[in-house]
């Protein structure tokens, strides 16, 4: 086998075993998210009667009340028929502790029942499994705020979390290796929503910030997915690897001609 044969026979190889690797449960994936607009989304969903907003409010240890978890449950219509979309947003208070910190959050994880199901609403040209909204409001979720000094927010990184019988979605705001800060006090985030086939319950939602917890204050609940088949989410196809790996030998060969071909000095 020639040098470039061995490599394309490598990248397939390398490539058909990272896809392979990927479809484990209990490995973290990430859910690739675009931006929609409020009027896009509200040509697509409706909210749902018996699923009206879900403020639930969580209190940091020395601060006062410091924050809401915003959600709702919308249903689809007409492309996105059959589908239910999972608005949330996080609000924080401008309150600090008592030390005069101001209060933050840096990341939420919630059950989510239920696979979530990827769309190409905005035409991106790749599938996405949630959508950032961040001018307006949604249903009855109010339109984003920003803190001082701080663009609206959506999460950094937005996670599926496959178990045996169920399933996690873990939301990032605060991100050293991207450089973006945690959400700040008096702000609302963008709302952002993760579509799913599956009805809605209400589950307990984990709040982490720089302080913990309150553990005297009431657990924090949003709307979640129940009842699906819990999995990780769809890779590419083998052909497309394939293909992908195919393009790649094929390029290094252009490339391998060109050089061949160049006059000598």
């Amino acid at each position: 086998m020639n040098k470039l044969m061995y490599s394309v026979a490598l990248a397939t190889g390398l490539a058909l075993s990272l896809a392979a690797s990927s479809v484990h449960a209990d490995a973290i994936q990430s859910l690739s998210m675009a931006d929609m607009s409020a009027a896009q989304f509200n040509s697509l969903f409706t909210p749902i009667d018996d699923a009206p907003v879900l403020s639930s409010s969580f209190k940091y240890a020395d601060a006062p009340v410091s924050g809401t978890v915003n959600s709702q449950v919308f249903k689809g219509t007409g492309v996105a028929e059959g589908l239910f979309a999972y608005a949330y947003q996080y609000a924080l208070n401008n309150v600090s502790d008592s030390d005069n910190t101001p209060v933050d959050l840096r990341g939420t994880s919630w059950k989510f029942n239920a696979t979530p199901v990827g769309t190409d609403f905005t035409n991106t040209g790749s599938t996405k499994y949630a959508y950032a909204i961040k001018d307006g409001a949604v249903g009855g979720i109010g339109a984003p705020v920003a803190a001082a000094g701080q663009g609206i927010l959506s999460p950094s990184q937005l996670n599926w979390l496959p178990k045996t019988t169920s399933g996690s979605l873990l939301a990032t705001y605060f991100d050293t290796a991207q450089g973006t800060p945690a959400l700040q006090a008096g702000a609302k985030s963008a709302t952002f929503v993760v579509l799913s086939d599956q009805p809605f319950t209400q589950k307990f939602v984990g709040i982490l910030g720089s302080n913990p917890i309150d553990p005297q204050s009431q657990l924090t609940s949003a709307y979640a997915a129940t009842g699906g088949t819990i999995q990780p989410i769809p890779i590419p196809e083998p052909s497309t690897v394939l293909a992908w790996a195919g393009m790649a030998g094929a390029v290094a060969l252009a490339r391998r001609i060109r050089k061949n071909r160049a006059p000598l000095a």
